[in-house]
């Protein structure tokens, strides 16, 4: 096993939700060789070849590994943030494993924006996705507290363009 345990090390209260936690861990062995692997295994990835980091969101988690550390933001408690790092460990693992089959990924992928996301959803401010408006839905899109199927209008045959070009974007 290339990772053997990713041992927390500081837990506080979570600055953007006040009901979640967030944590610092010690990574058991350096992956900095196996960033831009997993720059190309994580699709949501933001990667930073000369700032040896890698971003990411895990559902509504975000997620920042290092060469032998981590951060994660918006844990829901200890049980869920210990899930995510048995999950994101086994990650590392098999992407390790993989290694030869895995082409590494060295370019920076941005994240779109809120802004750029909402260009494409239907603009109505319906409110049938629960939020005020389709602005508000797009940050929910970005953080992982939306998908696109919370959307209705998007589900309309009209809107099949839009849905598409959404789904790659976000991907």
């Amino acid at each position: 096993m290339f990772l053997e345990k990713i041992d927390i090390t500081k837990v506080e209260t979570c600055l953007a939700d006040a009901e979640k936690i967030r944590l610092q861990a010690v990574l058991s062995r350096d992956i900095e060789e196996l960033l831009p692997y997993l720059n190309t295994v994580i699709k949501n990835a933001v990667y930073n070849h000369y700032g040896k980091n890698l971003t990411f969101m895990k559902e509504f988690r975000l997620i920042t590994l290092y060469p032998r550390k981590l951060t994660m933001a918006k844990a829901v408690n200890m049980t869920d943030a210990l899930q995510v790092l048995d999950w994101l460990k086994d990650l590392i693992n098999d992407t390790h494993r993989r290694q030869k089959e895995i082409p590494p990924t060295f370019v920076k992928k941005e994240r779109p924006t809120a802004l750029q996301i909402y260009k494409w959803l239907p603009g109505t401010n319906c409110r049938r996705c629960g939020q005020l408006t389709c602005l508000a839905f797009a940050a929910r899109l970005l953080s992982g507290e939306n998908a696109l199927a919370d959307c209705p209008p998007l589900a309309e045959p009209d809107n099949s363009e839009r849905f598409n070009a959404l789904q790659g974007l976000l991907e």
